[in-house]
C-alpha cells in the first residue's frame, strides 16, 4: 500500500469530493480555501493569466462555513460558488482545470482556515492516489492573492530539477501602494512585512536551518511528505507555521525566488494572528508605533548555536561554560534543557545527527517562545526600522541602514531574492 494511501486510510475526514478522473500527467493541485471572498475571480482570473506548465495543474477552491457563520457570509459564499461555477462552465484548458469543495456547518471548533486548508490537501492526496503519482506536488494560496505570470512554469520547473525536494517556499510581495485601501493599510503591511522578512533574515544569520517563510499563500509541498508528516493541522490559526515546520525539519526544503506571490493588505477578523489581523488590529490606532523583538536577543541564540557542538557527548554540562546571557540560561532551565540535552545524545551516533535532534528541540516555535519570555522583562520592544537596522549591523551590511520602513523593505527584498 503506497504512503498516500496509507494517509487517506488513517487521516482523510471526507470521502472524495471531485469525481471526474484526474489528469494521466497531473503534476501540481493549488488549494485554495474560500470564505467570504467577494473578488475570488481576480484570484482565479491570475492563475488563467500564467503561462501554461508542460503537465497539468488543478485548482481545488474550498469553500467554507461553521455552523454558527452570519448570515451575511453564508450568502457571500453562495454567491461565490455561483460565480465560480459559471466561471468553470465557461472555461477550458486542458492543463489547467478548477474545481469547487463546498463544507458547511462545520463544528466551530475546527472552522477555520487551517481546517479547510486541510481538506483541500487532502482531496489532493485522493487526486494523485488515483492516478498512482507519489511524485505530485501541493501548493497552498489564498483567495484574496494573485500570482506573477510565470508562477505555474516556476514551480513546475523547481520539482523538475530538484526531484528529491520535500517543499520549497514561494517568494511573496504584499501591495505597499495603491488605492484599494487607505493609506494606513499600506503604512501597516509594508511594517508588518518588513518585520517577516526581519525575523526570517535574523534567523539565517544567527545559524538556525530552518529560517523559512510560513505564509499559507506561499508554498508547495510533495504530496509523499505531506502524507509522511501526517497532513495539515486543523488548527484555527497558523496552521501554516505548524505544518511548514515539520516539513522544513526534514530537509531538501528552500526559497522558489523566481516567480512572485502578491498575497492581499486586507485586513480580516477570521484568525487570531497573521497578516489580516495585524492589518485590523493596528490601523485602527494609526498612531501606534509597531514595535518588534529586540535584536539582541538574536545575538544571544547566535551566541549559543555557535557552541552546540560543545554539547556533543557531553557527560557533565553546566551552563557557566557556555557564558550564554542570563534570559537565555533562566529560559532552559525553565524548559529542562539539560535533561533534553542527556536525551538528544542519547539518541545521537555523530555530529550531525546530534546537531538535526538538536534544533528538532530547539525549533521555530521554542525561538518564539524564548522571544516572548524575554520581552518585556528582559529587553523591550523596538521599532521595526531599528530592529532592522540593527541585523544589519550585526550582519555586516551596515550601508543599507536607512531611517525609513518603505526603503528598508525593498532592500530586504533584494536580500532575500539574493541580488
Amino acid at each position: 500500500m503506497s504512503i498516500l494511501k496509507k494517509y487517506i486510510k488513517k487521516h482523510v475526514v471526507y470521502a472524495p469530493f471531485i469525481n471526474e478522473k484526474a489528469a494521466d500527467n497531473l503534476q501540481n493541485i493549488i488549494v485554495i480555501p474560500c470564505y467570504n471572498e467577494p473578488d475570488i475571480l481576480s484570484t482565479i482570473n491570475s492563475l488563467v493569466s500564467c503561462k501554461e506548465p508542460v503537465r497539468s495543474v488543478e485548482v481545488i477552491i474550498v469553500i467554507n462555513s461553521a455552523d454558527n457563520t452570519d448570515v451575511v457570509i453564508l450568502e457571500q459564499n453562495k454567491k461565490t460558488k455561483a460565480e465560480i461555477t459559471n466561471f468553470i462552465s465557461t472555461y477550458y484548458s486542458s492543463r489547467l482545470r478548477f474545481y469547487i469543495i463546498s463544507i458547511k456547518d462545520v463544528p466551530n471548533k475546527f472552522a477555520g482556515v487551517g481546517f479547510a486548508r486541510k481538506v483541500g490537501m487532502d482531496e489532493a492526496v485522493s487526486r494523485f492516489s488515483s492516478i498512482n503519482n507519489t511524485n505530485g506536488i501541493i501548493t497552498g494560496f489564498d483567495a484574496d492573492s494573485v500570482v506573477e505570470e510565470n508562477y505555474l512554469v516556476e514551480i513546475e520547473n523547481l520539482f523538475k530539477n530538484k526531484p528529491k525536494l520535500n517543499g520549497c517556499s514561494i517568494y511573496f510581495e504584499h501591495p505597499v501602494k495603491g488605492t484599494i485601501f487607505p493609506e494606513i493599510n499600506y503604512k501597516r503591511i509594508t511594517e508588518y512585512e518588513l518585520y517577516l522578512r526581519y525575523y526570517s533574515l535574523s534567523l539565517k544569520g544567527i545559524g538556525f536551518p530552518y529560517y523559512f517563510h510560513t505564509v499559507g499563500s506561499s508554498f508547495t509541498v510533495k504530496a509523499e511528505t505531506y502524507c509522511k508528516q501526517g497532513g495539515m493541522n486543523r488548527k484555527k490559526a497558523g496552521e501554516d507555521f505548524y505544518f511548514l515546520q515539520k516539513i522544513m525539519s526534514l530537509g531538501n526544503y528552500e526559497y522558489l525566488n523566481t516567480t512572485t506571490v502578491y498575497p492581499s493588505s486586507r485586513p480580516s477578523d477570521r484568525v487570531p494572528f497573521g497578516t489580516g489581523a495585524f492589518i485590523k488590529e493596528n490601523i485602527e490606532f494609526p498612531e501606534k508605533e509597531f514595535l518588534t523583538y529586540n535584536f539582541e536577543v538574536f545575538k544571544n541564540l547566535h551566541h549559543f548555536f555557535k557552541q552546540i557542538d560543545k554539547l556533543f557527548n557531553i557527560k557533565n554540562f553546566e551552563y557557566e561554560a557556555l557564558n550564554l546571557d542570563e534570559s537565555l540560561v533562566q529560559f532552559l532551565v525553565k524548559n529542562e534543557f539539560a535533561k533534553a540535552l542527556v536525551e538528544i545524545n542519547a539518541n545521537t551516533s555523530n555530529i550531525n545527527s546530534f546537531r538535526k535532534r538538536f534544533f528538532q528541540y530547539f525549533d521555530a516555535f521554542r525561538i518564539l517562545k524564548y522571544q516572548n519570555f524575554v520581552h518585556p522583562y528582559f529587553y523591550e520592544k523596538i521599532s521595526v526600522t531599528d530592529a532592522v537596522n540593527e541585523y544589519l549591523n550585526y550582519t555586516e551590511q551596515k550601508e543599507l541602514c536607512f531611517n525609513k520602513a518603505g526603503i528598508l523593505l525593498e532592500r530586504l527584498r533584494l536580500i532575500e531574492k539574493g541580488f
